[in-house]
């Protein structure tokens, strides 16, 4: 881990506590939580599909890791259960609505700046579509262009499975590194609500996902955005769209170049809205032993549990027997510290920090030239350097 890092200090793995759900065959990494949380005063809840999670009889168990040098603090860690009909699934949208789906659809086409990508956006398969960071501004941005055969006057969304790139999180611990041995200085900052407004604006300007339709004036209307944060798990969202009165509709998503891994892209009939129903963890396992001390802990929303580097909690919910059959959404609240690595230190510089804050669109260019630098190698690095006790 150590050897990779200093390859790369910001390709070091990182970003909240990371969730994995068995998909009827092996655990897989299905959720990370509350990824934008990264000082108390950030904590928040974060809903996440379980989109290839499966039961075992009647039982979900959840491994919950802490795979970075990061301190996790958890709030509680729900399931969410939306009973669906046979053939049908549900997909949760940015305001917590859930939504059950009658037929979902693959585009029939998908067009981006290098050529025909439809291939690997029509399934969810882990085969993601996405860019290099631009050569000259890290805050360009770039288009994908799809087409949906549909039936007019149904109810539909779009549904976007997809992830971040490392850009976001290389700015974030740039932020850290020029900050240097004062970052304490810059949280409690933050946590004195002190910082102004405009120092998120590189988060701005690298921004989330915009889904537009192309209306009957030919132009392009914004029907909603995608803006989950974190480079680990693929998250699966829909986008309510409104009523369509042609058989093929037209979608573009704009997005800034090198930031998003898109793996999958469909189009879902909507019938009705659902209500989920939340299940708390039964028992908590850790290092195979039942630790109820863990679990008092996050059954009380008034106490938090706390993670540190290597540790792995194992969650077991029981599924209602009055359904048949479920679709699983995790819901997790908290936040997390990072650990400022001594790389980053070293590169302390105040003015270079004000620039990132003050005015973002300078910082994107001439950091441009050293991401470029370093992207190829950086997914490989992040991957290789998680924590992991032996």
């Amino acid at each position: 881990m150590t050897a990779f890092c200093i390859t790369n200090p910001k390709a070091c793995f990182g970003s909240c506590p990371t969730f994995y759900v068995s998909d009827g065959d092996t655990m897989r990494l299905q959720a990370e939580g509350f990824s934008s949380s990264i000082a108390p005063s950030l904590e928040a809840a974060d809903v996440d599909a379980l989109y290839h999670g499966r039961s075992n009889n009647g039982t979900v168990n959840i491994v919950m890791r802490n795979e970075a040098l990061e301190t996790h603090v958890v709030r509680y860690v729900d399931l969410l259960v939306v009973p669906r009909k046979e053939a049908c699934r549900v997909f949760s949208e940015g305001d917590r609505r859930f939504w059950e789906s009658t037929s979902v659809n693959p585009p029939l086409s998908a067009q981006a700046p290098e050529g025909d990508c439809l291939p690997l956006v029509r399934n969810a398969d882990g085969i993601e579509r996405f860019s290099r960071a631009d050569e000259t501004y890290l805050g360009a941005k770039e288009t994908l262009d799809l087409a949906f055969r549909v039936r007019p006057d149904r109810s539909y969304g779009l549904v976007i499975a997809c992830r971040q790139t490392l850009l976001p999180t290389y700015m974030l611990y740039q932020a850290f590194a020029y900050m240097g041995s004062d970052v304490g200085h810059w949280l409690a900052q933050m946590e004195r609500k002190a910082v102004p407004k405009q120092y998120s604006s590189m988060e701005l300007l690298l921004g989330g996902i915009e889904a537009m339709t192309r209306g009957e004036d030919g132009q392009w209307k914004i029907q909603g955005a995608i803006d989950e944060h974190g480079p680990l798990a693929t998250d699966v969202h829909i986008i309510s769209l409104s009523t369509l009165r042609d058989s093929t509709l037209s979608v573009r998503l704009r997005m800034t170049k090198g930031t998003w891994r898109i793996d999958y892209v469909a189009l879902a009939e909507l019938s009705q809205e659902l209500q989920p129903v939340r299940l708390r963890p039964r028992i908590v396992l850790r290092n195979n032993q039942e630790d109820s001390e863990a679990l008092a802990l996050l059954l009380d929303s008034s106490k938090v549990l706390v993670t540190l580097p290597g540790d792995t909690y194992t969650l077991a919910y029981n599924l209602p027997d009055s359904y048949p059959d479920y679709e699983l959404f995790l819901e997790s609240r908290g936040y997390y510290l990072e650990w400022i690595r001594k790389e980053w230190i070293d590169e302390q510089d105040p003015m270079y920090l004000a620039e990132m804050f003050l005015t973002p669109e300078s910082a994107l260019r001439r950091m441009t030239k050293e991401f470029n630098r370093v992207e190829a190698q950086m997914e490989d690095c992040f991957w290789r350097s998680r924590y992991a006790k032996q």
